[in-house]
């Protein structure tokens, strides 16, 4: 009777890991794991489908940003699970949310308040990569790729929210190099408010990553710690970026820096500063994988 029940015991911890994992988002994915992927995949894709056709119906999305965030959901789903999937939906939402706010028609919007494709892609490419990377069958990479996972979709969250919050705040911002004063949503200007706003949003995609351990354990998990940080480097990331390389167009017309090809009154812009080919999209690439690289090092054992 006593053997009996230890097996019971046995049998219950290995299906309370399978259905919430010790160590939050895709912490160990064994074969009985793997047996639902295809669940999780179409699981993902239609859940994806379906809020992504809501935000197009809200004009969140563009008809290719609607495209690309149901294949970037899908794909978090399947390889990070419903976690991940609410991670990401937490970045989206918050992020449409914060750019309706009133007192955010001052800022440019080159294609408008709609995602398109690109920005889609530039925002959640890296994460929908190193979510799926998780599924593979390497133990001891596994963690790594989805605390990247975590890093990447922190950064996404920690830029924009810095982005809408600091550029409401009352206080001019000011470069991050130079700490001379900036246009409100210039590329490169930081604010107290933004940075705080940063490190909020970086703690709340990582509080999420990791729900299950601070539910059981008193210590802050590892691996949230390393999402926050790899979340709040890359969106530092990204305003230095934004203040070196990231191109700068000027509109003759109207004498005022942009970031749009065409300016708003119809005047095509000229290149002013910055590499021509490295773009707002561009940046956020690189700083969530920037993000994304510096919470698998901390993670590092």
């Amino acid at each position: 009777m006593r053997h009996h029940s230890r097996r019971l015991c046995r049998y219950h911890a290995r299906l309370a890991d399978i259905v919430a994992p010790r160590d939050g988002i895709g912490y160990g994915h064994p074969p009985t794991m793997m047996d639902r992927l295809p669940v999780r995949a179409a699981v993902g894709l239609t859940g994806a489908a379906a809020i992504s056709l809501a935000a197009r119906q809200v004009r969140a999305l563009s008809s290719s940003g609607a495209l690309a965030a149901t294949v970037v959901g899908g794909s978090v789903v399947a390889g990070a699970e419903m976690r991940g999937g609410g991670m990401l939906l937490a970045f989206f939402t918050s992020s449409t949310l914060l750019g309706r706010l009133p007192a955010g028609d001052h800022l440019e919007q080159p294609r408008g308040r709609e995602r398109d494709a690109v920005q889609v892609i530039a925002n959640g490419g890296v994460a929908a990569i190193l979510a799926l990377g998780s599924l593979l069958p390497w133990e001891r990479t596994r963690p790594l790729l989805t605390a990247g996972f975590g890093g990447a979709l922190a950064t996404a969250t920690a830029d924009t929210w810095a982005t809408e919050i600091g550029s409401r705040s009352r206080a001019r911002p000011r470069s991050i190099l130079t700490r001379q004063p900036t246009a409100p949503g210039a590329s490169g200007g930081v604010t107290a408010d933004g940075l705080v706003a940063s490190a909020v949003a970086a703690a709340l995609i990582a509080g999420m990553a990791s729900a299950q351990v601070a539910s059981t354990s008193r210590r802050s998990s590892p691996r949230a710690i390393a999402i926050a940080l790899g979340g709040f480097t890359g969106a530092l990331v990204d305003s230095v970026l934004g203040a070196t390389v990231q191109e700068v167009r000027f509109c003759d017309s109207c004498f005022v820096e942009t970031e749009a090809q065409i300016h708003r009154c119809g005047t095509h812009t000229r290149v002013l500063r910055g590499v021509p080919w490295c773009d707002n999209d561009m940046v956020n690439a690189i700083a969530t994988a920037a993000g994304a690289t510096t919470a698998i090092l901390i993670q590092l054992p």
